[in-house]
């Protein structure tokens, strides 16, 4: 996998674009708004048509169209071993969401069992109720929280 740390931003010109291949497809993500596309979102594809069927509202509601790239870009959801990073609310208010994945009690697992396995209980949960909500622009200091990024100082 092939790492880019060097692209500006299409949304502040920053050079904040993190680019990765994996593969034939490369991926973009913009450290300082959060929003991702790949080579596979190129504008009136039917990867679009595909990937917005199963997206969420608000991620379709605040998709931008990078018509010098000819793709789409979307805020992007990440999930971690601990915890996950999504987008939350509507499109004139929208904060970045943190909610951490708990081990799970004994007497908890009970609530939580493996859907078609019988006597099965998940370990952990997403702990929405734990949740901390970040600015919509403040996609870094959402990642600080979960270790992924460092704090940058101007000066």
């Amino acid at each position: 996998m092939k790492v880019d740390t060097t692209l500006n931003s299409p949304f502040t010109g920053n050079k904040s674009v993190v680019v990765e291949m994996v593969g034939k497809i490369e991926t973009r993500i913009c450290m300082d708004t959060g929003f991702t596309t790949n080579s596979e979102y190129k504008i009136g594809s039917e990867k679009i048509v595909e990937f917005e069927a199963t997206t969420a509202r608000l991620i379709k509601e605040l998709r931008y169209e990078d018509t010098e790239l000819g793709q789409y870009w979307y805020p992007t959801t990440v999930m971690f071993v601990h915890g996950i990073i999504y987008p939350e609310g509507n499109l004139k208010e929208w904060n970045w969401v943190y909610a951490p994945v708990v081990k799970l009690t004994e007497e908890e697992k009970e609530n939580y069992p493996v859907p078609g396995k019988s006597g099965e209980y998940y370990e952990t949960r997403v702990a929405v109720d734990l949740s901390e909500k970040y600015a919509y622009d403040d996609f870094r200091g959402v990642c600080q929280r979960l270790g992924l990024a460092k704090e940058v100082v101007n000066g």
